[in-house]
């Protein structure tokens, strides 16, 4: 099997939970296993395993879901440091959009992130994701908010 996501669950929690970025990047997110136990306290995120085959090589978690507005959150993407730099979020993206797209109905999607981090500010934006002029501060890492219209153009 390519590139696919899976729900966390028992039996692969504690390897999600092992995956970190580089030391550099710690500043940018929440750790995973800070992430998996939002996700499965406050109920409101789903949290999934990132694979190429059968190895995990990163995490993201979705949800929020608004009906009234169709949109949601993309609140966690994340690949392990030691598979940085091969493609995997770039093609990762596409993927996650598409499941929430799918699950939710979904029309916009939100994100936030550090304001210091150009490089994932870079990659979604390539994804036509943009700044919108929020800024969000109800988590552990202060975040400028950007928002995906989803249209045909942008699920490939």
């Amino acid at each position: 099997m390519p590139l696919h996501i899976r729900e966390v669950t028992k039996e692969n929690w504690r390897y999600v939970a092992a995956l970190s970025v580089s030391e550099q990047q710690n500043q940018f997110i929440e750790s995973n296993a800070f992430s998996l136990a939002e996700s499965q306290f406050e109920k409101n995120g789903i949290s999934f395993g990132l694979y190429d085959d059968e190895t995990l090589v990163g995490y993201a978690m979705y949800g929020w879901p608004s009906h009234s507005t169709q949109s949601a959150w993309l609140d966690r993407f994340m690949i392990d440091y030691r598979f940085q730099g091969n493609g995997y979020a770039k093609r990762f993206l596409p993927l996650l959009i598409q499941n929430m797209q799918d699950q939710y109905g979904c029309k916009k999607i939100y994100l936030s992130l550090h304001p210091d981090n150009k490089l994932a500010q870079k990659l979604y934006e390539s994804f036509g994701f943009h700044l919108n002029g929020e800024i969000d501060d109800s988590g552990h890492v202060f975040g400028v908010v950007m928002e995906l219209h989803i249209d045909k153009n942008n699920l490939k």
